[in-house]
């Protein structure tokens, strides 16, 4: 296990830095930050055109920013499974269920329904970004970064933060009662509404000490992940925040499906890598960005998931032999990892067909194949493999998200003249999960931001495990 080295900025946040992630570095880890999540699901948000779902972001951002914390919340519980749960698509289709119980066949033209579906969207948006991050991105920093990874995730916060830069923090709000019902009803794994208000709250703490204190570590978590650092925000790279927010487009769209009632599987397929966007990064098989990855908008039957489900085929017509996985979750499967058994050749299409026999878990199997090509690069000499992307990306893909970040709020000039704070006073306020807030300036004590650590903890501690 390393401890972050904090050794450009000898300070009381250098402290709270190490102490934090040396305390959390215990637990396993993996994904992006809670922060990454947030961003993503915005950005996918702004992409939105559909009116009914347009109009709800524009009035429940909030709500879809507290969506996108959600499932990492339950992980700050003593019972781990409040956070696990969550993630995956039985949940989802819970949380389907219940608003289309309670708010008719037609939610969204519900005005009350409307913040429980921001809050869906970004629930649902954390789950499927986790897998869109983790089986490209972040599997492959773990081949090419030196850092260790159990510090990964917090490090994609902090870069996120401090590169960006970006400072949003979101105020708690969460219908607790309406998610107490989701984990008993339709998960039978009752959780009190008291234990999530609780979780989203120390939540919410753990945002707020990235935000504004443990960012200024980017550039020694920098020298662990310099790959990933450089990689996160890049739209060419897959699995990367744009690609995960493009992934997330496509999931609104099929949950406004879903709670329109509507079962078509026609278009569950909502994002695949490769693609005319993401090209085929590696001509190795081995690499998790030398597989091709499918992402469907409803959980998927798992009978009807074998090797044959997808066939890939060659320029010539030839059969690739390949194996068909699901990456993980629960029962509920979104996700489809399909992996060649031999390495790619170069400049050659490919042709890759899902197979309209598999289905949703409603039954219901798309009416045609889905059918996508690719074409491998070409290597600069032979036996070699494909050319790194060079030069500066493409411009991004929720450019008011971005345009709204071009400088952290103390750089900005003030405007206009305010009173000095007082100088003996470190006010200090204490939020409902027991988490002491971070004091309001920023040359803030090291016993109190030592003290707010102690209490905050569990935010840093990834520990969620990955279901087969």
């Amino acid at each position: 296990m390393h401890a972050p080295r904090f050794s450009s900025r000898k300070s009381p946040l250098a402290a709270l830095g190490v102490l934090l992630a040396t305390l959390g570095a215990a637990g396993s880890a993996s994904a992006t930050g809670m922060q990454g999540h947030i961003y993503m699901a915005q950005c996918a948000a702004e992409q939105v055109t559909e009116p009914r779902l347009r109009a709800i972001f524009d009035a429940h951002l909030n709500d879809l920013s507290n969506g996108a914390f959600f499932p990492d919340s339950g992980y700050t519980a003593e019972d781990h499974d409040q956070g696990e749960i969550p993630h995956w698509e039985q949940y989802v289709q819970g949380y389907v269920e219940l608003i289309r119980a309670r708010y008719g066949d037609k939610p969204l033209d519900n005005p009350e329904a409307a913040v429980h579906v921001a809050f869906l969207m970004g629930l649902a948006a954390h789950g499927i970004t986790d897998s869109t991050f983790d089986s490209l991105l972040y599997e492959r920093a773990g081949q090419v970064d030196p850092g260790d990874m159990d510090t990964f995730d917090m490090a994609m916060d902090i870069f996120l933060v401090h590169d960006h830069p970006r400072y949003y923090l979101p105020e708690v709000a969460v219908d607790a009662k309406t998610h107490s019902e989701i984990f008993e009803q339709k998960i039978a794994h009752p959780v009190t509404p008291e234990a999530i208000q609780k979780a989203m709250s120390t939540a919410r703490s753990g945002i707020f000490l990235v935000a504004n204190y443990l960012y200024i570590g980017a550039d020694d978590y920098g020298e662990r992940f310099p790959w990933a650092r450089q990689s996160l925000r890049d739209p060419r790279t897959p699995g990367g925040y744009p690609f995960g927010a493009g992934v997330t487009l496509g999931y609104y769209r099929e949950l406004l499906r879903r709670l329109d009632g509507d079962s078509s599987a026609d278009r569950v397929v909502i994002g695949q890598y490769p693609d005319e966007a993401y090209p085929l990064a590696t001509l190795e098989n081995t690499r998790p960005d030398g597989n091709i990855v499918l992402f469907f908008g409803e959980g998927m039957d798992r009978a009807t998931i074998d090797d044959a489900v997808v066939t890939v085929r060659d320029g010539a017509g030839a059969l690739v032999p390949t194996k068909v996985s699901v990456y993980r979750g629960d029962q509920w499967a979104n996700v489809l990892r399909i992996a060649a058994q031999e390495p790619w050749q170069p400049s050659t299409k490919y042709t890759a067909t899902l197979h309209k026999s598999i289905k949703t878990l409603a039954g219901v199997s798309p009416t045609e194949d889905h059918v996508f090509s690719f074409t491998t690069c070409t290597p600069a000499s032979p036996g070699g493999d494909c050319p790194v992307q060079v030069g500066p990306p493409p411009a991004s893909p929720c450019k008011k998200l971005d345009d709204a970040y071009t400088m952290r709020p103390e750089e900005m000039p003030p405007e206009e003249e305010e009173p000095p704070p007082p100088t003996n006073v470190d006010p200090v306020t204490q939020d409902e999960s027991g988490c002491t807030a971070a004091p309001a300036r920023r040359e803030a004590s090291a016993g109190s931001l030592l003290a707010l650590a102690g209490a905050c903890v569990a935010l840093v501690t990834r520990r969620r495990g990955r279901r087969p």
